[in-house]
């Protein structure tokens, strides 16, 4: 090599150094303003969440990282992370510009989570109850609407009412969704807790959540909950501040992984939960007429606190329901029914009888009168006479003069549970229980009445929360396999949902069988380990029980005194009460003036979708404002029609993109649920005690309105 070349060799050699220095300093001046910066992030953020999240600033302060946690700076000058046992960073060089184009991507041609509020369902033609009569009213207009050729919104509006982000990440999307959109309602979940706390440090949270309090908006952020948890947390939430919470939802991903794909698989198979079972106006006032009828005829109220120590401790407990894994365990019941404290859920009360078998209490829950007329057209032939009964509040009251004793607890959330906790409180100094997770089937109830008496050993029989793929549905003992009755006597239909098998076989079950499923895994994971639950044969498997054949049943040794156990039970936790102002407390001027003043809310002007839902929005927290008063018991009259107006005319209000267009079908909605106010304050003082009227007939349309 000539002397020259030689030359130019070292000269490049010496650039290139030099550049790899310049690079190293420029990279060390990077983290360390990084650094600077991060820190002082943190310190911020965790400053606001100890103001607005005291619960998330205690897990910031007590998390402990793993040894080698590392914030990594891009030539972007921004954080990036490798997850724990990931060999890949979360994001490129620029994790800045990375996010702004999957967001614009995103928000261009958005995904919306929506519940199916314009295909136009069926109901019942000729029930006068005001409920329906709208509700036929309301689902003509929406099919009207559904019916022209509108076209859908297909990016997202500048502001949209809830969005749900699945994965934080560093946090990158989120101040940069929220400079071009505004929520009402923001549901952010991270099931990785180390990611969250590592987005302290690269994005200004404290500004985020500035942002959106001073926007009247809703943040939720849920940190380490795995899919069914973070459900389970939306579930509570719609409930507590309304299923329009849910109704229109935009719904993004920020980064891929197996948890969080599961999560939104997980969240988008129970979405249906989130907008069924609502209650509504005529069914929350008979059941206020059905609770007032009760305590005038001597009821016994349930109190969970019993008067001397407990002795059902140590006493196991059947729940009986009517599934078709009943059959298998009927010898087994048969040869322990002296042993145990059985409960029969329903129409299980004829099969056991059938059996040779003899329920301690018979529990029944729903409100109509087909419930009576039912138990009548059923009744054994020695009658309900030696029987007791356990129900709750809102029961049909000539249903309890059918049996020896009844015995009833707050199914709540009612109108009559709101009102008879309230008047129980004031008058006694203690509420009347309310059974949690007590629906939407007879056998929810009996089993939260099991653990509310404080049974530690409870069996489920017969509770299989779904069909045979054989497409048996019912004990072959049931009624509803019973020559004689069999006809009036429908099952349920539209089993399309398939769940594990408590053993061998997948079940199939309705909405409603998903529902009670759901709610029976709701209460065995508030229970706690101290209580052991087995579910007994095949039918759907239950979360946190134990799944038990019915042959590997071990007998039970111990024969039990029952009839001064179920005495003891009767006397121990119910008590009858007695009131002489119930009427004066209805608060028939209450209900006047908050319907008047949601009327005068509704009359305000607005020229744009984002001001007509701010006056929904406005009416939503007049109303919900009643949970806590001495009125609260109106919150329940009006709530459930109130979502069945609201959610639909949200999900209207930002379903097309013609305005002008949506704002005229909107006020025809509005003015529908404006006559509906004004008709329920005619109707209150008048029917406030009418006991149900309707029966078979109307039956299955009170289940789907329900």
């Amino acid at each position: 090599m000539s002397p020259d070349n030689k030359q130019t060799e070292l000269h490049k050699a010496l650039d290139e150094a030099e550049q790899k220095l310049s690079q190293a300093q420029q990279h060390q001046r990077r983290e360390a303003e990084f650094a600077q910066q991060a820190n002082q992030r943190f310190d911020n953020n965790l400053t606001a969440f100890r103001k607005y999240y005291p619960n998330i600033a205690q897990f910031i302060e007590t998390y402990q990282t793993r040894e080698d946690f590392c914030l990594h700076v891009t030539t972007s000058g921004h954080g990036n992370f490798f997850p724990k046992d990931s060999s890949v960073p979360l994001y490129g060089d620029d994790p800045l510009e990375q996010t702004r184009e999957q967001l614009k991507r995103y928000t261009e041609k958005a995904n919306f989570g929506q519940a199916d509020y314009l295909a136009r369902k069926s109901w019942e033609a000729g029930d006068d109850r005001l409920h329906l009569q709208y509700m036929q009213r309301l689902s003509q207009v929406l099919h009207d609407v559904y019916q022209k050729d509108y076209k859908k919104i297909v990016a997202l509006p500048e502001h949209y009412p809830t969005a749900l982000i699945f994965g934080i990440g560093l946090g990158y999307h989120i101040p940069e969704l929220l400079e071009n959109h505004s929520f009402d309602y923001m549901f952010i979940c991270e099931p990785d807790p180390e990611l969250f706390f590592a987005s302290l440090f690269c994005i200004e949270w404290d500004k985020v959540i500035e942002k959106i309090d001073d926007s009247d908006g809703c943040l939720f952020i849920n940190i380490g909950l795995d899919y069914q948890a973070f459900f389970e947390d939306v579930f509570r939430l719609a409930g507590e501040i309304g299923a329009f919470s849910t109704s229109m939802s935009f719904c993004y991903q920020h980064y891929p992984s197996e948890k969080i794909n599961q999560l939104i698989k997980t969240f988008f198979e129970n979405y249906y939960q989130l907008h069924q079972g609502f209650g509504f106006y005529n069914d929350a006032i008979t059941g206020l007429a059905h609770c007032v009828h009760n305590i005038e005829q001597g009821a016994q109220c349930f109190f969970a606190q019993p008067r001397k120590a407990n002795e059902l401790h140590d006493v196991p407990v059947f729940v009986v329901g009517n599934g078709p894994s009943l059959d298998e365990s009927l010898d087994y019941l048969r040869d322990n029914q002296h042993k145990a404290i059985i409960l029969a859920a329903g129409t299980a009360y004829q099969s056991l009888l059938k059996a040779g078998i003899t329920p301690d209490f018979h529990v029944l829950v729903e409100r109509p009168r087909i419930t009576y007329d039912i138990q009548k057209t059923i009744e054994p032939e020695q009658g309900y006479h030696d029987t007791n009964l356990l129900t709750v509040d809102v029961m049909y009251p000539d249903v309890l003069g059918l049996y020896k004793w009844a015995g009833m607890a707050l199914k709540g959330p009612e109108s009559a549970t709101a009102f008879l906790a309230m008047k129980s409180l004031l008058k006694y100094g203690r509420q009347v229980s309310e059974l949690p997770a007590c629906g939407p089937f007879v056998s929810n109830t009996a089993f939260s009445y099991a653990c509310l008496l404080g049974f530690r050993d409870i069996y489920l029989f017969g509770v299989d929360n779904g069909y045979s793929l054989s497409g048996k549905t019912h004990s072959s003992l049931s009624i509803y396999n019973d020559d004689k009755h069999k006809s009036s006597f429908k099952v349920l239909e539209g089993a399309k949902i398939r769940f594990d098998g408590n053993l061998q076989h997948d079940v199939m079950a309705t909405p409603l069988m998903a529902m009670s499923k759901a709610s029976f895994e709701r209460l065995i994971m508030q229970l706690g380990n101290h209580i052991k639950i087995y579910n007994v044969g095949e039918g759907a498997k239950l979360e946190g029980a134990m799944a038990v054949e019915e042959q590997s049943l071990v007998p039970l040794s111990v024969p039990l005194d029952k009839s001064a156990l179920v005495e003891g039970i009767k006397s121990n936790y119910f008590e009858a009460l007695e009131f002489d102002d119930i009427e004066q407390s209805m608060g028939f001027d209450e209900l006047a003036s908050l319907c008047d003043y949601l009327i005068e809310i509704g009359q305000r002007p607005y020229a744009t979708r984002d001001e007509a839902q701010a006056i929904l929005k406005a009416q939503q927290r007049v109303v919900f404002a009643y949970k806590a008063s001495k009125y609260r018991h109106l919150f329940h009259l009006i709530k459930g029609t109130l979502l069945y107006f609201h959610c639909p005319m949200v999900s209207l209000l930002y379903y097309f993109e013609d305005e002008a267009a949506t704002l005229q079908e909107f006020q025809r909605c509005l003015d529908l649920w404006h006559q509906f106010l004004a008709d329920i304050k005619d109707d209150f003082p008048v029917n406030w005690k009418a006991k149900c009227t309707w029966t078979k007939p109307q039956y299955q349309q009170y289940k789907e309105a329900k």
